[in-house]
């Protein structure tokens, strides 16, 4: 019985450290931010309006790709998005790359204080074939709530099977 008290009492801890009020609003402690990361993606694809209350008024997204924007075609992924874009103008491009959807699956997270990386596997049948990308999601948070996030994955990938590119092979001729 003690046992079960004292674990009760350390739940109810932990849980009233995880919330404080900053400006009479509720926010969230960096202990939570690792399950908040990892949940955000998921919600971004299937619940918008969950997704938004997660994000910081100055949220900033950042696509840390290098595939010049001239080999996108119409569908261009810019480098940079704000609250309102990530969700207008980003996540119509990847509707429209995906259009069947993608599974996201976390794989690993990686949380110190206000910095989170959520390593993630993607699923899904691009254009020219399966898109089975591997991610990684940064996340820094303020005020207890996702500030900027950036995301890292296979340029060749999104190159090949979501754009018309093609990898050729450069053979190097040499005087023997």
């Amino acid at each position: 019985m003690k046992n079960l008290v004292v674990s009760l009492f350390l739940s109810v801890s932990l849980l009233a450290c995880s919330q404080s009020k900053v400006n009479d609003q509720e926010v969230t402690a960096p202990a939570a931010y690792g399950d908040i990361a990892e949940d955000f993606i998921g919600l971004v694809l299937t619940q918008p309006d969950e997704a938004q209350k997660l994000l910081h008024e100055d949220f900033r997204f950042r696509y840390m790709n290098t595939i010049p924007t001239s080999l996108m075609g119409e569908l261009v992924i810019e480098d940079a998005y704000n609250k309102s874009t990530y969700f207008t103008d980003f996540l119509a491009v990847v509707g429209a790359l995906l259009p069947d959807g993608i599974v996201l699956t976390p794989i690993k997270t990686i949380s110190d204080g206000n910095h989170v990386a959520v390593v993630m596997e993607g699923r899904a049948e691009g254009k020219n074939g399966r898109y089975d990308n591997k991610y990684v999601f940064t996340y820094e948070f303020k005020e207890g709530k996702i500030i900027l996030l950036d995301e890292y994955n296979s340029d060749i990938l999104v190159a090949t099977r979501l754009y018309d590119n093609k990898l050729i092979s450069q053979t190097s001729t040499s005087a023997e």
